[in-house]
């Protein structure tokens, strides 16, 4: 970083009076600057503004640059000389709040203790914003924690922690490795918990809440929580060697102590209604990219009488309702084993096995057994219609259920609905669902052909008929046939959990409007809290990281994600490069001491930032330097998904604040589509 007292020099060299700017216009190079940044050039950009400050003599213009381009040094690590820059902005505006707060970040990672509280302090006597005060604050804690010793961080962040509520989770991050410094290891596992209460995506607190675990003796909820963390980060060898190595403090069945959901009996009691409406096959317990896991062994129980078909031999036995069935791949001899309610041998096969219920008859699988599936919901499911356990060339089998279209709508749209009662927002959710459904069925989505659609996120999650609501039910059948179209066109019917104001396709949800682009009104944008009238904000604040969300991220995860595919060495800065009119991140550059990689795409950023947990790509990065490595990167986000199409939490906004109708609703997020009935 370069060093403060040579970033001041280079600033008083450069603003010596310039030669005339008469045939310059100055303005159009600092719109140039944020044309620049937005196209993933942050260093021309700050070529581009450094000229405008050079040579302008509007101060307006000149004060503009200086905060664009300290807010943009600031984020690659340039501490030094983003307060060169600062110090000159004061002076344009020295009433200006933002100003002694960027200082006081930038002396943060300077480690000029001592000046970020005076910069915090006084920043606290210029605004009465309380986002703004409570933001101050919180870096305050960070300062007073070198200064004064964690009793006095606690404090300040006690005061956020129960007055503010966009900053609860990272508070109770910091209050926890204060009582970790003092010692008191049980009040840091329950902060951290909190931590995880208020943002269930914070996957740093989840790291820290093993290692607290851990270090504490508690060994099975150590396990439990490394378990999650190499399901969700399965190339990471420190979770999966922990998880290993506790494993033997385990007792009983594995599958029992962790969160997926087991089913005595079947949910459902009664037969299903006949639908002549198109059948789908469904790849079952699909990882992220949508292909089904390899199954060892499941057993099953059908509410109605069914019949065993090899799909070789044709029909080979019927069952009963009400019976409990397996089916296990004996590895040894490479054949698939069935076996009766009595655990009797029925059949031995070396191909695919079909079980068909009666028409209306419900087929619950229970216990799947995975082989190397990670980041799969493995809990049992209901599914209607036909089951295939397909034999793989590798072994094992994969389940693929044949079914009409029209049963997934009910229960995809309940678990994306989160069991809101409402009926005009779960319609909507329902005739989106089944657009997107329909749709992704007539598309090759897969490369395999075996199946149309997955039950993943890759299409759509589906957890199984039994996460039907009585109103979703409801929901499904007032909407029949019902799809969104232009013409003969379905509509892409995306689906997000929360835009945080405005959609990608422009739609407002009553959010703050989008400021200017440039790198410090972007950064501003994410500091600022959604405004209350915001239509996916919940009225729970508490529970509002699905709109606004900090992280506090240890580049240690980052650097081991990274090195597996790039050697990047150890992380010193995380530079966002192109970002979309809306400020989402298209690509990042992470630089590091043996090299640099770029990192493209959503999912991809998602990836290396937080294994998948994070919630959107609309964030700001504030990196904070303990010498000259970060000790974690500060990030401030906005929604959770890509902003595409329905705003699953701004439509419950809409149905209950305004009490909009499911077609006044799809309106709004789908203006260029309108509800078309296909019976």
């Amino acid at each position: 970083m370069t060093t403060l007292k040579t970033a001041v020099f280079a600033l008083t060299a450069a603003l010596l009076p310039a030669p005339s700017a008469a045939q310059e216009d100055l303005s159009k190079i600092y719109s140039d600057a944020a044309a620049q940044w937005l196209d993933g050039r942050p260093e021309d950009a700050a070529g581009s503004l450094k000229y405008v400050v050079y040579r302008s003599s509007d101060q307006a213009l000149n004060a503009a640059a200086l905060r664009d381009l300290a807010a943009l040094l600031a984020e690659a690590g340039k501490n030094g000389e983003a307060l060169a820059y600062l110090l000159k902005a004061e002076i344009l505006s020295p009433e200006d709040f933002f100003m002694q707060f960027e200082k006081g970040w930038n002396l943060l990672s300077l480690e000029k203790h001592q000046d970020a509280r005076t910069a915090f302090e006084k920043a606290l006597t210029l605004t009465a914003d309380q986002d703004l005060s409570n933001q101050a604050r919180f870096g305050l804690a960070i300062a007073d924690a070198e200064l004064s010793g964690p009793a006095a961080s606690i404090e300040h962040l006690r005061s956020i922690y129960s007055r503010y509520p966009y900053l609860l989770s990272p508070a109770a991050q910091l209050i926890s490795a204060n009582f970790e410094k003092l010692k008191k290891r049980l009040h840091a596992v329950n902060f951290t918990k909190d931590a995880l209460s208020y943002d269930p995506r914070n996957i740093q607190a989840e790291i820290d809440l093993a290692r607290l675990y851990d270090e504490a003796d508690f060994f099975v909820p150590a396990w439990q929580t490394y378990y999650t963390l190499s399901d969700l980060d399965p190339e990471e060898p420190f979770f999966t060697g922990k998880e290993k190595k506790l494993r033997k403090y385990v007792k009983g069945k594995i599958d029992n102590l962790l969160y997926w959901p087991r089913m005595a009996w079947p949910a459902h009691k009664d037969l299903l209604p006949a639908d002549s409406g198109p059948r789908v096959k469904v790849g079952l317990y699909a990882d992220r990219a949508g292909v089904p896991s390899l199954v060892n062994s499941f057993s099953f129980i059908a509410t109605s009488d069914f019949d065993l078909v090899d799909t070789r031999l044709g029909k080979i036995l019927s069952g009963k309702a009400g019976m409990q069935w397996t089916v296990a791949y004996d590895a040894m001899n490479r054949v698939y084993q069935i076996r009766d309610s009595m655990d009797s041998a029925a059949h031995t096969t070396s191909n695919s096995v079909r079980i068909v219920a009666r028409p209306g008859g419900i087929i619950l699988i229970k216990n799947p057994e995975l082989l190397t599936a990670s980041g799969v919901n493995r809990g049992d499911k209901e599914v209607a219609g036909e089951l295939l356990a397909l034999a793989r060339e590798k072994g094992g089998f994969w389940l693929i259920n044949e079914t009409p279209l029209e049963n997934l709508v009910a229960p995809v749209a309940s678990s994306l609905s989160d069991g809101s009662k409402l009926l005009e927002h779960i319609k909507a959710v329902a005739v989106t669902v089944r657009t997107r459904l329909t749709r992704l069925s007539r598309l090759t989505t897969h490369e395999s052909r075996e199946y149309h659609l997955c039950d993943s996120q890759h299409c759509l999650p589906f957890n199984g008929l039994q996460a039907e609501s009585a109103v979703a039910g409801n929901a499904a059948r007032e909407t029949k046939g019902e799809t969104l179209q232009t013409g003969d066109a379905l509509a892409p019917a995306d689906i997000h959990r929360a835009c945080g104001g405005i959609t990608e396709g422009g739609t407002s949800d009553g959010g703050r409007p989008l400021p200017r682009m440039t790198p410090f009104n972007f950064y501003v944008h994410t500091v600022k809290s959604p405004p209350d009238g915001l239509l996916c904000l919940p009225e729970d604040k508490t529970t509002a990281s699905d709109v606004y969300w900090t992280l506090l991220l240890n580049p240690k995860w980052i650097e081991s994600r990274l090195n597996r595919k790039a050697k990047v060495g150890y992380l010193r800065a995380i530079i966002p490069l192109a970002r979309d009119a809306h400020g989402r991140i298209k690509s990042l550059r992470f630089e590091g001491t043996a090299g640099s990689a770029v990192v493209e795409g959503q999912d991809a950023i998602a990836a290396a930032l937080g294994a998948g947990a994070l919630r959107s790509a609309a964030f700001s990065i504030r990196p904070l330097y303990k010498g000259k490595a970060p000790a974690f990167f500060l990030l401030r986000g906005i929604g959770t998904g890509d902003g595409k199409g329905l705003c699953l939490l701004g439509a419950r906004g809409m149905a209950k604040a305004r009490g909009a109708k499911y077609r006044d609703i799809l309106n709004h997020y789908f203006p260029l589509y309108k509800v078309k009935n296909n019976r």
